[in-house]
């Protein structure tokens, strides 16, 4: 086995996200504040009036009640009634009060101002992962140009957070290109929680245990001749999560060998 290449991908850290990223933030309290009106037509549209109410609302959610209960229990009849009571008795009130909560300065906009910090906090943990190809790159889309071969791209986009340890050669990955999507998306799985797990100050420990040895089980099913380029040693390549000691960083650690 002779190691042809192999690189750390490192994530970004909260502090490294560029400020200018809040523009993100705002772009989405607008765009969906453009849409309250969309949205209140579309649901008037499935519900415009008290009798559709009770046929999509109230006989819907019964039968899907009934399928999640099952109909042979013996409290079935009795409980499908009070909720019909109470649901039918609250058809007024859903027409009232989802006509004033997408009026123009209702809830509907009043609630997306109020989540867009909590958005932001969600799309952190992407950034984080995944980057953005306008500002900054992260290591999900990194590691898809790792897969394909394609070393000129990465080369363009690598920075301070990736370590490249060995690079006599790079080969695509996998015997076929369409098996990158899902090693890159089970990637993307298991770092967007070592992110999580970052921003709520886990340890080392606590990332191995939980998430890495996990993620690991899972990517270590990719690995194996059936899928590998032929030119590469199933028994010698990798891609693993792991925290690289160079950078100091958790990541995805790809390693390409051929045979000895």
């Amino acid at each position: 086995m002779a190691t042809i290449y192999e690189v750390h991908l490192g994530i970004l850290l909260a502090s490294e996200i560029p400020a200018d990223f809040d523009e993100v933030r705002d772009d989405w309290e607008k765009t969906a504040k453009a849409k309250r009106e969309k949205i209140g037509t579309n649901l008037e549209r499935v519900v415009p009036d008290e009798d559709t109410y009770l046929s999509v609302i109230v006989e819907r959610s019964n039968a899907g009640y009934g399928e999640f209960i099952g109909t042979d229990h013996p409290r079935f009849d009795e409980i499908s009634l009070k909720r019909e009571l109470k649901m039918e008795k609250a058809k007024s009130d859903y027409i009232t009060n989802r006509n004033n909560a997408f009026a123009e300065g209702g809830a509907f906009e009043t609630g997306v101002t109020a989540n867009k910090e909590k958005f932001r906090r969600n799309a952190i943990v992407t950034w984080m992962v995944t980057g953005d190809r306008d500002k900054i790159y992260g290591l999900v889309p990194k590691a898809k140009y790792i897969l394909r071969g394609k070393k000129s791209l990465f080369d363009a986009v690598k920075g301070t957070m990736d370590h490249v340890i060995t690079q006599t050669e790079l080969k695509p990955f996998f015997k076929y290109p369409r098996y990158v999507p899902s090693v890159v998306a089970t990637i993307n799985k298991w770092m967007t929680m070592v992110a999580y797990a970052i921003l709520n100050e886990k340890d080392d420990s606590y990332i191995d245990t939980k998430i890495a040895q996990k993620g690991n089980d899972e990517l270590a099913g990719y690995v194996n001749s059936a899928m590998l380029n032929s030119d590469l040693d199933p028994a010698g390549c990798s891609i693993t999560i792991e925290k690289d000691a160079t950078t100091g960083r958790w990541g995805v650690k790809i390693v390409e060998a051929t045979p000895g």
